[in-house]
């Protein structure tokens, strides 16, 4: 066994987040650590860590346990190159080779002791088991893995981007040849291919590890083992995360059964209790009153929060023109960004994409004029009220209470409703009075987001706001911004999530960037036409209306009949799913086998993909018919 928690309890203010947690990791064993929002799964890897120690309950750990985390400090003053950084990991190697050296050089000037070869022999020896001969290689593996160039190893860390930091760090602990490696949402920083690189990564790595994470493509097949956390309570399981789904779903189903059972009988009893208990069976009543007062309880069926929705408003509306730029230059490190020009229309909603590192968040901050600019303008326009989220960025009093927090933001809304909107984003019950200090990372990120969902702003940029939320709150989030009657500006590596709220695509491509009409990610691959930005309106590239449009290239011609079939196959298939599940709902016997409230659930969920789908292949179809790309019948 590498660590043993024994009956861990962990309360912050009046709420307890972890109850009486028991849990053993062995060698070889790959766990995930799984849960809503505001379960305390950060609070359980902290104790894994050994940053905290507890209010009761025992952490038994191997002598010499050595655990590996993603660093937390900041690169932002650092100027070692990423390579002398990521050397960091193998400093007991590198402390090694150094002695080794002096052997040689030892043996080089005459000592032919036994001692001394005898010494060499053991560091040579112990370098060939501890990766001393590898660790270069694996180096630039990881460097490639998470989207890097060999080139990028010898720059200084505070070069690169926050997103691109945030890499390296990961990258630090990746190679950390640690006996326990610990990772909380690995995934956030990471486009797909990064992502699919760190899947892979897992699946073939020797060492135990625990991953937080709500990515189930990260978990895919790299773990043995899941660990549910919920109420404080943790429950275990073997097998991989899609053996997991299964049997967690049936556990559901027989905790309901019996939660379901136990509380009709303790209904029946204290019925009988209230009729009987001042009559002639009161003796009878008693009795049962005490066998209902040692009644062990069955723990209530594990539910997420229902029934809410997220909904943003704003008090002004702006002028037609929310955002006009032109003829800007970025400094992105080394190398520099022209945008020659950008319009930005009321209610018009953005996905900005590009690869990671290429400028998307120092875009959003120069717009909003929190870096400077080389060159160029930005002009905003008439009554627009800004609000940004900036994942890095923590803009609350670390002193105030939660519930003091969101009641700032919503003066005129009663005590129910503030609880509510905490509830939903993770911070439900006796956690509304938790401090905003004694938050994690993701905690205050996620604060953070809400804070910027209420502010009541026309304009809203966010960068990459699913990061620290799971499934229910990406499905809320996303409904809400769907729904939002404002201006949306949005960075994330969740191409569906940008597809079911932008239609309109920004892309840093190379150079320069581009604009298109519809949800476009792979504009941000586009070449073919130089450093120009593609733009979209009557007076796109400052031609009347009756000027001839520049012929597409093959490859951009090749991608347009690409996303027009594949939007035309997204509309068939969720259509033909559509009309099978209205005929689940139609069936006589649905009634006794369908679980309404998970169909239902399903169902709504389905329409507005579809909606969003058919937005799409409207977008491609009008694209597609301005370029004169003939629709194949």
């Amino acid at each position: 066994m590498l660590i043993g928690l024994s009956g861990i309890t962990r309360r912050f203010g009046e709420h307890e987040v972890l109850r009486g947690v028991d849990w053993q990791i062995h060698a070889g064993e790959r766990w995930a650590l799984v849960g809503p929002n505001g379960s305390g799964k950060t609070t359980l890897l902290r104790f894994l860590a050994g940053k905290d120690e507890g209010d009761s309950g025992e952490v038994r750990r191997v002598r010499g346990l050595r655990v590996a985390t993603v660093p937390q400090d900041d690169l932002a003053g650092v100027k070692i190159t990423a390579r002398a950084y990521l050397l960091r990991a193998f400093s007991e190697v590198l402390e090694k080779e150094a002695e080794l050296s002096r052997l040689h050089r030892k043996m080089s000037d005459g000592d032919t002791s036994q001692g001394t070869f005898h010494a060499a022999a053991e560091i040579q020896e112990w370098l060939l088991h501890h990766g001393g001969y590898t660790y270069e290689v694996e180096l630039e593996r990881t460097l490639l893995g998470l989207g890097f160039s060999l080139d990028d190893a010898d720059r200084p860390c505070s070069s690169f981007s926050g997103g691109e930091q945030m890499r390296l760090k990961l990258g630090r602990a990746l190679l950390d040849p640690a006996d326990l490696l610990l990772l909380d949402e690995p995934g956030n920083h990471l486009d797909d291919t990064q992502r699919e690189w760190l899947g892979d990564f897992l699946r073939t790595s020797p060492r135990s590890f625990v991953v937080v994470t709500h990515d189930p493509e990260i978990l895919e097949s790299a773990v043995d083992r899941v660990a549910y956390l919920m109420d404080g309570k943790l429950y275990t399981f073997r097998g991989d995360f899609a053996s997991f789904e299964v049997q967690f779903e049936e556990m559901q189903k027989t905790r309901e059964r019996a939660w379901e059972n136990q509380q009709a009988y303790i209904e029946r009893t204290q019925e009988f209790i209230r009729r009987y208990k001042a009559g002639q069976r009161s003796k009878q009543a008693r009795g049962r009153e005490k066998v209902l007062s040692r009644l062990e309880r069955v723990e209530a069926p594990v539910r997420s929060a229902e029934g809410f929705r997220l909904q943003l408003a704003f008090d002004d509306t702006p002028g037609e023109d929310v955002l006009n730029a032109e003829d800007l230059l970025l400094a992105l490190g080394e190398r520099r960004l022209p945008v020659p020009k950008l319009h930005l229309k009321r209610g018009q909603k953005v996905a900005l994409v590009g690869a990671n590192g290429a400028g998307k968040t120092t875009l959003l901050r120069a717009l909003l004029g929190e870096v400077d600019l080389v060159s160029g303008a930005v002009r905003w326009g008439t009554n627009v009220r800004l609000a940004h989220y900036d994942q890095h960025q923590r803009r609350f009093d670390f002193q105030g209470t939660l519930f003091d927090t969101v009641g700032g933001l919503l003066k005129s809304f009663n005590k129910e409703m503030i609880y509510s909107y905490l509830g939903a984003f993770g911070f439900g019950g006796p956690r509304a009075d938790q401090s905003v200090g004694s938050l994690s990372g993701g905690e205050r990120a996620r604060l953070h987001l809400l804070g910027v969902l209420l502010a009541r702003a026309n304009v809203i940029f966010l960068d990459e706001p699913t990061n620290h939320l799971d499934e229910a709150m990406v499905s809320m989030l996303q409904e809400a911004l769907a729904a939002f009657k404002g201006t949306l500006v949005v960075v994330s590596h969740d191409e569906e999530f940008l597809r079911s709220v932008t239609h309109h695509t920004w892309a840093v491509a190379g150079d320069t960037l581009r604009s298109a009409a519809g949800f476009a990610p792979d504009l941000a691959e586009a070449r073919e036409r130089g450093p120009a930005a593609r733009e979209e309106g009557p007076a796109r590239d400052g031609r009347d209306k009756g000027a001839p449009k520049p012929a597409l290239s093959k490859n951009e011609l090749f991608r347009l009949q690409r996303r027009r079939l594949e939007a035309e196959t997204a509309v068939a298939t969720l259509t033909k799913e559509k009309i099978r599940m209205e005929a689940r709902f139609a069936s006589p016997d649905s009634v006794v086998t369908e679980d309404w409230h998970s169909l239902n659930r399903r169902y709504e969920k389905l329409k507005r993909e579809l909606a969003a789908a058919e937005e799409e292949w409207l977008a491609v179809m009008a694209q597609a018919e301005e370029a004169g790309v003939a629709s194949e019948e």
